[in-house]
């Protein structure tokens, strides 16, 4: 886990992510409520990705773990919570597993904490330690799947879309240009998301579902580009496995007979701990299905959208910008925001009310600090779900300016979703 973080702090650094995202573009989209969150002017996003990547690098050692592992959560949090115009369910995983890791005992053995004499060295961890990696891999492929029984994923389309570019190679594009290829795949991980743990669990298909889930994940990795989360996905199943067997395949010459020190996250004993956990994986299980007491469809709004792990379901594209009014002067102004943001920016700010919303109320207290205080705001923009035909997404007659943000219910001045026939 440590060496993973520890590679995508550098990669970011390198590959210009922090730039793109941190640096490059005026301000951030945080999550609604944590306006305070921006990035550090100058070089600072710079040195605060390469702190992370220092204590990555104390989570891989074992070295002062716990305040390495709880230092990076807080800052992946930040991060996290800093910029949504490039939400990626994948990183609200890492964002999980920062707090799990920083949790469990995972130091207590073969680190340099234990060879220092800082804790006390054990080879053994409460069982609940492994439980709740089990269980949120089985939420997340649950609902993974939950989320495939999807018009444009079940006909192929979205992957059709996703291996265009693939389907050009010289070498295996004629597999990818298949047209019978992205059908299979899509039919495959369905089948896949929702058969997967219950394969892991039972001890006589485990070795065969390992294997299959490794295929998958590779699969994704090379197919999709996606970063750390496939290997991420892999190194989990090792949580399914019986100890004595990691124990065999990885510390053969270790003995059995060291426990861990009981309540080792509690004082008061462990009833606290499984209190807190049951409510986590009940707020877990309600995250995914909230956008199902929203109208409209979910990659239209994007309402419960976040944090419900709908993976790689929807490509969305296309344009806005906004017109500003002044009443009592009279004066107009049409804001083209894709003039100061990058195009993939603006196709997080095209495509998502909630970011909509958002910079109008920043054009509203712009506006304000220009002497103007009861500027009206409109979003004008059209946009696109899976190359289907570009419809608006926002009511333009309605003043975003004056509008309140409800989080708990429907926004009206969002337009019905329309599916091509």
């Amino acid at each position: 886990f440590g060496f993973l973080l520890l590679y995508h702090s550098i990669a970011s650094l390198l590959n210009g992510t922090v730039y793109k995202n941190f640096i490059e573009p005026p301000f951030t989209f945080n999550f609604i409520g944590f306006d305070f969150l921006q990035p550090l002017p100058g070089n600072g996003m710079y040195w605060y990705a390469g702190f992370m990547a220092l204590f990555a690098m104390g989570i891989m050692l074992g070295a002062w773990y716990r305040i390495s592992a709880v230092v990076f959560a807080v800052m992946w949090t930040i991060l996290y919570l800093m910029q949504k115009s490039d939400y990626n369910n994948h990183h609200y995983l890492v964002l999980i597993l920062c707090w799990f890791m920083a949790l469990v005992p995972a130091h207590g053995f073969c680190s340099v904490d234990a060879r220092k004499g800082r804790i006390t060295s054990t080879n053994t961890c409460p069982a609940w330690c492994t439980w709740i990696f089990m269980a949120q891999v089985a939420i997340v492929f649950f609902f993974a799947a939950i989320s495939k029984l999807d018009a444009d994923w079940i006909s192929g389309k979205f992957l059709t879309i996703r291996f265009s570019r693939l389907s050009l190679h010289p070498v295996y594009g004629f597999l990818y240009g298949q047209p019978w290829f992205p059908v299979v795949i899509a039919y495959a991980g369905i089948a896949f998301d929702f058969l997967i743990v219950p394969l892991l669990l039972w001890k006589k298909t485990r070795k065969a579902a390992f294997i299959l889930f490794c295929i998958f994940h590779l699969f994704n990795s090379f197919t999709f580009g996606i970063g750390i989360f496939p290997y991420l996905s892999i190194s989990l199943a090792i949580f399914f496995f019986e100890p004595a067997i990691i124990r065999r395949i990885f510390f053969k010459n270790q003995p059995n007979g060291n426990q861990y020190p009981k309540n080792p996250i509690s004082l008061t004993g462990r009833k606290p701990v499984f209190v807190i956990l049951c409510l986590y994986f009940l707020l877990q299980l309600y995250l995914p299905i909230r956008s199902w007491f929203y109208p409209g469809h979910v990659f239209w709004t994007e309402e419960g959208y976040r944090m419900g792990w709908k993976m790689m379901m929807r490509t969305k594209s296309g344009t806005v910008h906004f017109k500003v009014k002044d009443p009592s002067s009279g004066k107009t102004w049409t804001i083209e925001p894709s003039r100061v943001f990058s195009k993939a920016h603006m196709m997080w700010l095209s495509g998502s009310p909630d970011i909509i919303w958002q910079y109008a109320q920043r054009l509203k207290k712009d506006f304000a600090n220009k002497g103007y205080q009861q500027v009206q705001v409109f979003a004008i923009g059209q946009v696109s779900i899976n190359r289907q035909t570009p419809r608006p997404l926002i009511d333009s007659t309605v003043d975003l300016a004056t509008v309140p943000w409800q989080p708990f219910s429907h926004a009206s001045w969002i337009t019905e979703y329309q599916h091509d026939p």
